[in-house]
C-alpha cells in the first residue's frame, strides 16, 4: 500500500472513529428536564441525605446522571417543586428499572391531606411516558409540593431516584398520547455532540456474515430459601456456656470482665473501633442490671456495625484477588451495599446467592464485584468460591491431586466448569464499570484433557453439559446455601467465633476441612445449627456470643507452663486490629484526620498513576492482614512502627505543646 493510500485509509478510519464516538456519547444523554411539560424536578436539584451513588448506565434517565442506594439511615432524596395553582395533580416517579433494583421503593408524597408512601416495583419498566411513573393523583394547596423518595426501610436490590414531575390530568392524558410517537427531546449540551447522519452509515445493510447482535442477558433466578429437611434447634447463651463448661470447663465459676473492658471489648468486636469517651461515661453510670445485653443490641443496631463487617468481608476477598491489567480495584461501592445488606440484617444465604450469580455493571449492581473483580476467571472462582462461602480449600487440586487429603484434580475442574461461560469486560482505570456477563457457548476441559468437565459441586450437585452460565451458577449458589450443605453455615460462624473468642473452631478460619485445626466439633455444629434455625441472621450469632459468660471472661495470653490454659478457649487471647480498626480507634483516641492527597496526573510515561492515598489507606497498608489467615502469621512489622513515628498527621495530633489545639 502507497503512503498516500495509507493516509486515506486512516483518515476513514478516524472519520469513522468520530461518528461511533458521538453515537456513543449521543446514547449516554439523559432527557431535558426543561423540555417536558408540567413541573418536573431531576436529582441534581434534589436534596440528598445519606450516599447515593450516581450513574448514566441504564437509559433512559432524566438530566445529566440518576443516583442510586441500596438502603441504610437517613437515606432520602426529596424533591420540592412550587406550585403555583391549587389543585389535583398526577405525580410521576423517574427512575431507570433494572432486575437488581427494589421491589418496593418508598415514596413520600406531602400532599395537601398529610403524607402518603407510594411503594413502587422498581425491577418493572415505568408504566408513564418515557422512563416516568405514574403514583396516583394527589391534592397540593400554592407553595412547595414535598416528594422523597426514601432507602431507610429497604430490604433488598437498590432504590432509584432520579426524577419527579406534577401534571394535570389533561398535561397527564396528552403525555401518554404524544410519548409513544416521538422521542424525548436530549439535553442540549450533550445532544450537540451527535454526528449528522451519514448515509453509508445510516442505510447500509449489513454484510453477509456480519456479527449478530447480542442477545439480552439472562437474569438470575429470585432467592428463595429451602426448608431445611430436619428438625434443628437453636441455643440461649446459657446452653452455649452449658456446652463450653462441658468441653472446656472453668466456665460457670468464671469472674466477669470489668465494664470498662467489656464495653472496648465488645466495640471492637462490633464495631471496629474503641469507645468513644461519651459512650463510655454513659455505660459505666448506667446502674440498669441488663445493660450489658442491652449494649449488645445498641451496638447491632448501629451503621457502624454493617460499615465494619463490610470491611472485614471486603479483605477477605481483596486479599486473594489479584489487581488486573490498567485499572485499580476500588472496593467502595462493593463495602457500601455489603453495609447496607449487614445492616438491614439481610440474610447471609441470600447475600452470598446474589453474590455468585450477580450480571451487570459492579457500579450499578455492586453484587457483581465478587465475579467481575476475579475477571470471570474460571480457575480462580472456583477457588475462591470454596475458598470464601464453605472455608474449604480446593486450589492444590487445580494442577494434580490432592497431596494430602482424598481430592482427585477432577474435583477442582468439576467446580470450574461452573463459570466457564462467565464473561467479563474490563475498562480502563475504572473498576465501577467492569461488566459481568455471560458467553454463549464453551465447555471446560482439564489442562491436557480431551473430555469436557461436567458441572459438579463435590459429587453433591451436577448440572448437565450445555447449560447456560447463569443456570450454572444458579445451580452452585443454590446448592452452596442450601441448609443440608455441611459447609455453609460453619464457615460463617466459625469467622464470628475466631474474631469475638480469639480463635476459630478451625483454623485457618477459612480452612474446616480435613486440613484445619479444629476443636470443640459438637460446640461448632450447635453453633451453626442455630444460625440455620435463626433464618442465617448473623447479628442473632454475634448476639448469641456476646452474651455468654464464655465471651465476657478476661482476655489474656494463656500460661503456656500451665497445661489446663493451653487447651483452646480455657483463656481468651486478645486478637490484633485490621488496618482499618486500627485508623478507626486511632481517629477516637487522637482525634487523627482522614486526608487524602490530590491525585497525580496522568504524563506519557504513566497513563493510570495509581489513586492518591489518604490517611486512613495509610494505616491499612502498614496494619492490614489477611482476615483469613492463622493468627500465628500475622506478624508485627516495621513498617507500623516507622508510620507512628514518622507519619506527619499522627505526629500533630499526638503534639503536647501550649497551643497545639490537640486533645
Amino acid at each position: 500500500m502507497s503512503i498516500k493510500s495509507r493516509r486515506i485509509s486512516l483518515l476513514a478510519t478516524g472519520a469513522l472513529l468520530v461518528v461511533v464516538t458521538g453515537l456513543v456519547r449521543a446514547q449516554e444523554t439523559g432527557i431535558d428536564p426543561a423540555m417536558l411539560p408540567g413541573l418536573v424536578q431531576d436529582d441534581a436539584q434534589a436534596t440528598v441525605s445519606g450516599t447515593w451513588t450516581k450513574s448514566v448506565h441504564t437509559k433512559p434517565f432524566l438530566g445529566e446522571h440518576y443516583l442510586y442506594a441500596a438502603g441504610g439511615e437517613k437515606q432520602t432524596v426529596s424533591f420540592s417543586l412550587d406550585v403555583k395553582e391549587a389543585g389535583v395533580y398526577q405525580v410521576l416517579l423517574s427512575y431507570t428499572p433494572g432486575p437488581n433494583r427494589t421491589e418496593k421503593a418508598a415514596v413520600l408524597v406531602h400532599d395537601a391531606d398529610g403524607v402518603k408512601t407510594v411503594l413502587v416495583n422498581q425491577m418493572k419498566k415505568p408504566e408513564g411516558p418515557y422512563c416516568f411513573q405514574p403514583l396516583g393523583e394527589f391534592k397540593f394547596a400554592v407553595g412547595k409540593a414535598v416528594i422523597v423518595v426514601s432507602a431507610e426501610g429497604n430490604m433488598k436490590g437498590v432504590v432509584i431516584a432520579d426524577g419527579v414531575q406534577l401534571l394535570t390530568s389533561e398535561q397527564f392524558k396528552l403525555a401518554l398520547a404524544e410519548a409513544p410517537k416521538k422521542p424525548p427531546k436530549l439535553l442540549p449540551a450533550l445532544a450537540k455532540n451527535t454526528p449528522p447522519k451519514t448515509p453509508s452509515l445510516v442505510s447500509a445493510k449489513p454484510k453477509e456474515g456480519a456479527k449478530k447482535e447480542e442477545p439480552p442477558q439472562q437474569q438470575p433466578v429470585k432467592f428463595v430459601r429451602k426448608t431445611p429437611g430436619k428438625p434443628l434447634a437453636k441455643l440461649t447463651p446459657a446452653q452455649l456456656d452449658e456446652w463450653m463448661e462441658q468441653y472446656i470447663g472453668g466456665i460457670k465459676d468464671s469472674q466477669p470482665i470489668s465494664e470498662e473492658a467489656f464495653l472496648r471489648r465488645l466495640t471492637l468486636d462490633l464495631l471496629g473501633r474503641q469507645p468513644k469517651r461519651e459512650e463510655m461515661e454513659a455505660f459505666l453510670a448506667d446502674e440498669q442490671a441488663e445493660k450489658r445485653a442491652e449494649a449488645v443490641e445498641k451496638l447491632l443496631a448501629s451503621p457502624e456495625f454493617g460499615v465494619n463487617w463490610a470491611n472485614y468481608w471486603s479483605d477477605v476477598i481483596s486479599y486473594r484477588t489479584p489487581q488486573p491489567e490498567l485499572t485499580f480495584l476500588s472496593y467502595t461501592t462493593f463495602k457500601r451495599w455489603l453495609a447496607g445488606r449487614f445492616n438491614q440484617n439481610a440474610a447471609w444465604d441470600e447475600t452470598a446467592y446474589t453474590m455468585l450469580t450477580a450480571v451487570g455493571k459492579v457500579g450499578d449492581n455492586p453484587a457483581a464485584t465478587f465475579v467481575g473483580f476475579h475477571q470471570g476467571d474460571k480457575s480462580r472462582l472456583a477457588a475462591e468460591t470454596t475458598r470464601v462461602f464453605l472455608s474449604t480449600q480446593i486450589a492444590c487440586a487445580e494442577c494434580h491431586d490432592h497431596k494430602f487429603i482424598d481430592m482427585p484434580q477432577e474435583t477442582f475442574h468439576h467446580v470450574a466448569a461452573f463459570f466457564v461461560r462467565v464473561h467479563t469486560k474490563l475498562p480502563w482505570n475504572d473498576s465501577d464499570s467492569i461488566i459481568v456477563s455471560s458467553k454463549a457457548d464453551g465447555e471446560h476441559k482439564m489442562p491436557g484433557g480431551r473430555s469436557e468437565m461436567q458441572p459438579i459441586a463435590f459429587s453433591e450437585r451436577k448440572v448437565d453439559l450445555g447449560k447456560s452460565d447463569v443456570d450454572r451458577r444458579t445451580e452452585l449458589a443454590d446448592w452452596i446455601v442450601a441448609p443440608e450443605n455441611p459447609w455453609f453455615a460453619r464457615a460463617m460462624t466459625n469467622r464470628i467465633w475466631a474474631r469475638m473468642m480469639g480463635r476459630g473452631f478451625s483454623e485457618p478460619v477459612d480452612e474446616i476441612g480435613e486440613l484445619g485445626d479444629r476443636v470443640l466439633p459438637e460446640v461448632h455444629s450447635a453453633v451453626a445449627e442455630h444460625f440455620v434455625v435463626g433464618g442465617y441472621d448473623m447479628k442473632d450469632v454475634f448476639r448469641l456470643v456476646a452474651n455468654t459468660k464464655s465471651y465476657q471472661r478476661t482476655l489474656r495470653d494463656p500460661d503456656k507452663t500451665n497445661k489446663d490454659e493451653t487447651k483452646p478457649f480455657a483463656v481468651i487471647a486478645a486478637g490484633r486490629l485490621r488496618g482499618d480498626e486500627v485508623f478507626d480507634s486511632l481517629a477516637i483516641g487522637i482525634d487523627l484526620p482522614n486526608l487524602t492527597p490530590p491525585p497525580t496526573p496522568a504524563t506519557d510515561a504513566v497513563r493510570f498513576p495509581p489513586p492518591p492515598k489518604s490517611t486512613r489507606d495509610l494505616v491499612s497498608d502498614a496494619f492490614g492482614f489477611d482476615p483469613s489467615s492463622d493468627a500465628s502469621n500475622v506478624s508485627r512489622t516495621m513498617q507500623q512502627a516507622m508510620l507512628l513515628m514518622n507519619n506527619e498527621q499522627i505526629q500533630k495530633q499526638i503534639d503536647a505543646s501550649p497551643g497545639s489545639g490537640t486533645m
